[in-house]
Formats: C-alpha cells, sequence, structure tokens
C-alpha cells in the first residue's frame, strides 16, 4: 500500500448542501431562523440517512452527481427535510462543534510569518535553514506525521519565554540527533 494519502470524496455532501441551500431559499419559515440553526447537524442528519457516493476523480464526481441527482434526488430531499424537523424540534440541545481540520504546512508557514517581526534575525536565520530541510524531507517523503508534531515540540522548547532561544547556547537544531 502507498504511503501516499490519496484524495477521495463524498460527492453525497455536496448534494446534502446544495439540498440545505434550496431549503434555505424555498422554505420561508427556514429561512427566518437560518441563523438560529445549526445546518452542519442538519447535514449530517441527512447524510447519515444516506448512502455514501464516494470519488476519487473529476470525471467521478461528475458520474456520482448525475447518479446522486437523478436516482437519489427524491431520497436526498427527504431526509434533509426530516433533519430540518428534527433539528428545530429540538434548538436548544447542547451540541460542540469539531475542530477543523488543519493544514500542517500552511500552518508551519503561516507560524513563521508571525515569527518574523518577534524573532532576532539570527534565529530566524537558524529555524529557516532547519525548516528548508524539513520541508525538503517531506516533499521527498521522508517525514512521517509524528516527525512532524516532532517538530511541533521542537520549535516550542527552543523558544523560550525569556526572548533567548536559540541563541543562548544551542545555535543549532539537531533533527535526528
Amino acid at each position: 500500500m502507498s504511503t501516499e494519502k490519496n484524495t477521495y470524496k463524498n460527492v453525497m455532501e455536496l448534494l446534502v448542501d446544495e439540498e440545505i441551500e434550496y431549503q434555505l431559499i424555498n422554505n420561508k419559515a427556514l429561512n427566518n431562523m437560518a441563523g438560529s440553526v445549526n445546518l452542519v447537524e442538519i447535514a449530517t442528519f441527512a447524510l447519515n440517512r444516506l448512502p455514501s457516493l464516494y470519488a476519487s476523480s473529476k470525471e467521478g464526481i461528475d458520474k456520482q452527481k448525475a447518479r446522486g441527482v437523478v436516482q437519489l434526488r427524491q431520497q436526498i430531499r427527504q431526509a434533509v427535510v426530516q433533519g430540518i424537523a428534527a433539528i428545530t424540534r429540538d434548538p436548544l440541545r447542547k451540541s460542540t462543534p469539531l475542530p477543523q481540520k488543519s493544514n500542517t504546512i500552511a500552518d508551519a508557514k503561516r507560524t513563521l510569518t508571525n515569527l518574523n517581526d518577534s524573532l532576532p534575525k539570527e534565529e530566524l536565520s537558524t529555524i529557516v535553514n532547519f525548516m528548508e530541510s524539513f520541508l525538503e524531507k517531506v516533499k521527498n517523503r521522508e517525514i512521517t506525521e509524528h516527525e512532524v508534531v516532532k517538530l511541533h515540540y521542537l520549535l516550542d522548547f527552543y523558544w523560550e519565554e525569556d526572548g533567548e532561544g536559540l541563541t543562548a547556547s544551542n545555535q543549532e537544531i539537531s533533527w535526528y540527533g
């Protein structure tokens, strides 16, 4: 099995989102409550009652979308309407949203950009050199997810509260040492 994470999509999610939008536009009672109703809960309610339509290519998405529209449109509409009824029946129930999935590389870039103004230039240079090496290893698929977590803790460790950071005693970050 390949270590590369392939991208796939459940097209049913797209179809359910489209149906919820349609209901918001055409259902005046729902439209008036749109700000107070959790649309994600409506979608999950409906998705749990519908078959999955997974695709891993643009052509597959188009094929599954067409299949969903032709064969499952009425089931999708019914599941969304039932979801609306269930969620609006008990709008005060406790619901803690799931955290957003993070993009590790984008998060790392954003963090380095934010640190640019606060780090001494020599310390920033050390971190940038390390990150270039690290990202090259990611590009060559030589880094595991465990090592990405290790990077987070290494950077946290080397950036001390007293502002000394890497300039104090350790001028070089050792990744595999």
